[in-house]
């Protein structure tokens, strides 16, 4: 089955792929850009995202909302994680979070699915830290320092295979429950 992703980033794409693979879920990446509406619940960017590309393509897809948010900045950058990067880079998150010996943090992914009749999100979480010194090669932004305790590395020191089986949990509820729901 295709379904379009609306993201125009390859590598979004790819780990996305990766995580619904065994689904038979083949995604089609979406030239359409729209605007995103600014509001603090990732869920509502997600929804608005995908309602107005339908709007566009008039065919079932899936969009998602990712975000950094560090719990001593009160979730700081969050819902704003791309445009703060843009704006800031990671130097600049750096300087925020200096001041603190810990700044535990989580990454999220929100994804909405639609068909012009139902409306469905999916959410995970990745829990880890950022540290003061960025390590890695394989990521950007925040990639190089968001830290992983468990795995005693940052995003940026992970395969892209590490890296989807560690953020695809949201696309593997979608996975299972889209197949049920094809189904039908």
């Amino acid at each position: 089955m295709k379904l379009i992703y609306a993201t125009s980033n390859k590598l979004k794409l790819q780990l996305a792929q990766q995580s619904l693979d065994s689904f038979g879920i083949t995604l089609v990446d979406c030239a359409w850009q729209v605007p995103e509406i600014q509001s603090m619940s990732q869920e509502a960017v997600a929804i608005d995202k995908a309602r107005k590309l339908y709007k566009l393509v008039h065919k079932p897809l899936v969009a998602m909302d990712s975000g950094l948010f560090v719990e001593t900045l009160d979730g700081f950058p969050g819902v704003y994680t791309k445009d703060i990067m843009q704006q800031i880079g990671i130097d600049g998150l750096l300087q925020l979070t200096a001041a603190h010996k810990k700044n535990k943090a989580y990454t999220q992914r929100t994804i909405a699915y639609t068909d012009g009749k139902i409306v469905k999100t999916f959410s995970s979480k990745c829990e880890g830290e950022i540290i003061p010194d960025k390590r890695g090669s394989n990521g950007r932004d925040y990639d190089l320092i968001f830290y992983l305790p468990k795995k005693k590395k940052t995003l940026a020191e992970l395969s892209d295979v590490d890296k989807s089986k560690l953020t695809g949990e949201a696309w593997q509820q979608f996975g299972k429950w889209f197949t049920k729901y094809q189904s039908k």
